[in-house]
């Protein structure tokens, strides 16, 4: 079987390196689908380099979803980025590094000069730590592995405590679920459910008062769509074939009772005071955790959370708003992803991705 398994491994990129010599040779004889504009000191001549060669390679995408696909069928892996697991359970690379002691305290110390500076103007912090989804579906991606992401978590929140910074324990909201999916098997994020149960433990914990607005859950259209993770196995044109299809979620807005009584400038009489700061577990509208943070604390939630940007890069851009010192927010959520602590390049803020 060993031998079986490397004969594929190394057949794969033969068979894709000969695709693209035939490819190259094809383009050679028949040059480029037009002429290359610009020049090469601005860059961008390459760009449109690029661009030409691209158009010339009319199976390039074709044949990465096809040695995709196979290579997901035949021997269960995708490429660097993603680790497959069992039952069409894919999960990012990033939450098999497990970050070291000394990042967890770097990470801590960059959130507590955050506390630092909002306590300055009389906000409070809130973290809201999001446990790896490889910790919660262990059972479909490595007990290790799982288990070294519930000790990350809890040594994050530990390391948070002995700076005083205030944190809500998310994990049991989602570990103890049950049959409701708290993430999506074939992409990094939580569900709604998952997110919801996370916003009701945040309302539950205590840290953050509640407000006296009432919100009421409305449903948007199911949404259908592909997993990110899947982009890194095949195309969307091939997932469907080896059980990588696209997922669907119900997405929902919160809707505060008897606010289209007050006229299009009610926002104006009531300033929001509590803000949410995090990465695209937040920001995107299809997990809906926003609406649920409303509706479990009955507070109106300003979201600055951003995608692609990691944890701290959007926490940045919020301290350096200009108005920020003459109108500071009461409260700050800071939705913290815990995978991202073994990847130093979103804590120092130098770097960003998908986020």
């Amino acid at each position: 079987m060993q031998m079986m398994l490397k004969a594929i491994r190394t057949s794969v990129p033969i068979l894709f390196l000969g695709y693209a010599l035939f490819v190259n040779v094809d383009i050679f004889e028949k040059g480029l689908p037009g002429t290359v504009k610009g020049d090469f000191v601005s860059g961008k001549a390459a760009t449109s380099l690029g661009a030409l060669y691209g158009k010339a390679q009319p199976h390039r995408k074709t044949a990465v979803g096809l040695i995709g696909a196979a290579r997901y069928e035949l021997i269960g892996e995708g490429r660097d980025g993603v680790t497959a697991g069992d039952d069409g359970w894919l999960f990012t690379d990033e939450e098999f590094d497990r970050a070291t002691p000394s990042e967890i305290k770097t990470a801590a110390g960059v959130v507590a000069d955050v506390k630092a500076q909002l306590n300055a103007l009389g906000t409070k912090l809130v973290v809201v730590p999001v446990p790896a989804k490889i910790d919660i579906y262990r059972d479909h991606g490595g007990e290790q592995a799982g288990q070294a992401m519930e000790d990350q978590y809890r040594a994050f929140r530990a390391a948070l405590t002995d700076e005083g910074v205030t944190t809500v324990d998310t994990r049991p909201a989602l570990a103890d679920a049950g049959p409701d999916p708290v993430f999506l098997t074939r992409d990094t994020h939580w569900t709604p459910q998952g997110a919801a149960r996370v916003a009701k433990a945040v309302a539950q914990s205590g840290k953050i008062s509640h407000g006296d607005t009432v919100f009421k859950k409305v449903p948007a259209r199911p949404k259908e769509f592909m997993g990110d993770l899947v982009s890194f196995v095949t195309t969307d044109d091939f997932a469907p074939s080896v059980g990588l299809g696209p997922e669907r979620v119900t997405p929902y807005v919160a809707e505060e009772k008897g606010a289209e009584k007050k006229g299009i400038f009610a926002s104006d009489d009531a300033p929001i005071d509590t803000v949410l700061v995090g990465t695209s577990y937040s920001a995107n509208k299809s997990w809906s955790f926003v609406p649920a943070l409303k509706i479990a604390l009955g507070r109106d939630i300003l979201n600055l959370a951003e995608e692609g940007r990691g944890p701290i890069e959007p926490m940045n851009a919020f301290l350096s708003e200009p108005k920020l010192d003459d109108a500071p927010p009461a409260r700050v959520i800071w939705e913290f992803p815990i995978r991202y602590l073994g990847e130093p390049k979103y804590i120092d803020g130098k770097e960003a991705g998908n986020a």
